[in-house]
Order: structure tokens, then sequence, then C-alpha cells
């Protein structure tokens, strides 16, 4: 598991919280049926039929598979949103400084890139502001710095190497960021504050990674979003309570980056299966997976099936059995991960987070919060994968998953 394997010091402490749930109350049968009715309820959106391009690549060829990725991108957009000289974000995943797949994968940055610059992009800007445990700027603190993560993640390597500007939010500082709130109704209770220079650029483009995460279960394509938060907006959506996953959710809703939001490109050629957003068991499957598309649900849905599968077949039962409680130490672990950054700055109460086990990945909540806005279910979902895996099974598990 290499830098990201999880240390003694960690595990103890894990283990211990996973040890106290012995105390907590079990999640009940009726709760996830409760679960399950919510997102069955949703109508069918007649007509809502979203894509999801991919490609299969085997373990170690993907130095070699260029033209693979080529292919996938080109598979999923026709680029007729991309005019000649316009300028492109590139929103990484960079919660920490540790490597793929805890951060972005460098190998699919550097041929986005040079794809892009193929097809006629102008400034090509790369970045993010990391995660509040490594980077925490406030008025009267300044403690870590993103540039430096995104160096020991080796993706300033690359965003140097191909010659396009680097970004990091909190070097321009706090009063470098703008108020705005999703587009409709939505569950912030104030406005969330956001990157000025975000308005500045005529498209962005995602770059998850595939990883489990302590909260959210989940980290991808949609709570890729919270990179673009200031601080004090982390600390509104952590303590969100029940909306905690639709506030994430929401947060590709404000119309400076709904509107501009083009593409979302994702690599599983490796995947961070237990515990998350740094640190766990890291799967590399004998074929990984990459794929593209402009539908953020594709992409979450896609992603999270490939998170199911990793756990199910190709993660150690060790690393299995110290996460199999995970979703009834939640809320505690989220209280004394913000009592730990904020210290005393909190003025009220952080509410407990809803308690949520991985099943049908359509009733995950921030899933059930953008079909919910959306106002139904998708028809369908289109998988195109460019070349075949020849492990049969493993497509057909997907397929079952992502269907509606």
């Amino acid at each position: 598991m290499d830098k990201h394997k999880i240390s003694r010091r960690d595990f103890i402490g894990y283990s211990t919280g996973i040890a106290c749930t012995a105390l907590l109350p079990t999640l009940t049968p009726n709760l996830l049926a409760a679960a399950e009715k919510k997102a069955a309820d949703l109508p069918v959106l007649k007509g809502y039929k979203p894509g999801v391009s991919s490609g299969w690549i085997p373990k170690g060829d993907h130095e070699k598979s260029y033209d693979l990725v080529k292919k996938v991108i080109e598979a999923s957009t026709d680029f007729s949103w991309l005019s000649k000289g316009d300028s492109v974000f590139i929103k990484l995943a960079l919660n920490s400084g540790f490597e793929f797949p805890a951060t972005t994968d460098p190998w699919m940055l550097d041929a986005t890139i040079k794809i892009l610059k193929e097809k006629g992009a102008g400034e090509i800007y790369v970045g993010d502001k990391s995660g509040v445990e490594n980077v925490h700027w406030s008025e009267i603190e300044e403690r870590g710095s993103s540039r430096e993560l995104c160096k020991s993640s080796t993706l300033l390597k690359v965003i140097k190497d191909n010659e396009v500007n680097p970004v990091f939010f909190e070097e321009d500082g706090l009063d470098s960021y703008i108020a705005t709130a999703p587009e409709g109704s939505h569950h912030w209770k104030q406005p969330m504050m956001i990157p000025a220079i975000i308005k500045k650029m005529d498209h962005i483009i995602y770059m998850p990674r595939v990883s489990s995460h302590l909260l959210g279960d989940i980290t991808s394509g949609f709570k890729i979003g919270v990179g673009f938060l200031r601080d004090d907006s982390r600390l509104a959506f952590h303590q969100g309570g029940d909306n905690f996953y639709a506030m994430y959710e929401e947060i590709n809703h404000v119309p400076e980056i709904k509107s501009k939001l083009r593409l979302t490109i994702t690599s599983g050629r490796k995947v961070l299966s237990t515990f998350g957003p740094d640190k766990g068991f890291i799967s590399e499957p004998d074929y990984g997976l990459i794929f593209a598309t402009e539908d953020l649900l594709a992409n979450e849905l896609l992603s999270y099936a490939w998170l199911q599968w990793n756990r199910e077949f190709n993660t150690s039962a060790f690393s299995l059995a110290t996460i199999g409680n995970i979703t009834r130490f939640r809320s505690l672990l989220n209280k004394f991960f913000l009592g730990q950054i904020w210290k005393d700055d909190m003025e009220s109460e952080t509410p407990g987070l809803p308690m949520y086990r991985p099943g049908n990945i359509y009733n995950h909540p921030s899933i059930v919060n953008f079909l919910s806005r959306k106002g139904g279910r998708p028809e369908k979902i289109i998988w195109n994968q460019i070349n075949k895996i020849p492990d049969k099974p493993v497509s057909s598990y997907i397929k079952k998953q992502i269907m509606a």
C-alpha cells in the first residue's frame, strides 16, 4: 500500500472507533428500506439518458495507452464547446499530498492536457485547494500549502512539464473568494465562498479519482467540488448534519461552476477501496478502468460501481473487516475532525451525519439529492466501452449496478 497505508497510529484510532460501535444502536432494516423507497419513489425522467465512455487498461500498460485515453475522451464529447484560444481550468482532486489514487492520476492529467492543446485550448489552468486537515487558512492562521502537496503528489511536475498554469486558491488570500449559491432550492443556509478566478475561466474539467471516504463512503465527481470552498464554507457543510451529502453535491450547481463544467475525466487504474480519502487499501486490478462523461451523475454511478467491485473482489479481507461498521461512527469522526481543525472557532454544535450503508448505489444521499433536483431517475445509462475487458463478469457486475 506504499505511502497510502494505514499507520499504526491511524489503525489504533480507527480500531478504537470500530470497537466503540458495539455500544451504538444497529442500523435497522426499516431504515434501509426507507432509503430504498426514497430512491425508488422518484419518477423516471423520460429522455434523460446520460452516457459515459470508458476504456480498460491492463495493469502496468498505462504509459502505452495515450491513444486509448484520447478515444475515450473523444467518445464522451465532440468538443463543440471549445473554441480556439479558450481558457480551461482543470480541477484536481488534491485533498492531500499522497500520490494517486489518493489524488488525481498524474498520467491521466498529462494526457488530458496534451489532448486539450491538440483541440485548440488556450491558457490551461490546473489546481485545487487541499483539505483542511493539511491546509487551513483563516483570519488567525495560515497553515500548510496546496502547492507543496501538489509537488509531493507528483502532479506539480506534470503541470510544469506541460507549461500550464498552477493555481492554488488559498495563495490569493481570503478576499479572493466570492459569495454564491446553488441554483434553485438547496440546503445551504448561507452563501458559499468560492474562488473568484473561476469566473474568468471559459471551461471547467473535473479530474477525480475513485476512492472510499470515511464520511461520504465515496469521493469522486460529486465531492470534488469541495476543493472550491473557502475554509469557513467547508466548516458550514461539515456541520450540515442530515444535509451533509446534499450540500457537497450542490456545490456543482452554483452558476459559476455549472455553466462552465464540460467534462469529468476519471482514472480508476487504482482504487482506494477502504477508509479514505487519503489512506486505505490500494486495489490495483488486472484491468484498470478510465472513463469520461459530460454528465456528473453518469460519472458518479460508474465510479461507485467500480469502487464496489474493487471492495468486493480485490480488497484484502483484513481491510474489509476493519471498515465493516464504518457508517456507525461517522458522526463521531466528523465531530472529532472539526474539533481538531477549528478548535474554538465553532459557534454552533455539529449535528450527526445520517446513517448510510452501501447497497444500491442509487440510494446514496448525494445521488438521491441530484436526482431530486433533476426531477427524476434516468431512463437509462448509456455505457460505451471503447474496448472490452477479457473478464466479462466484471463488466456484467458494473452494468447491474449502474442501470437505472
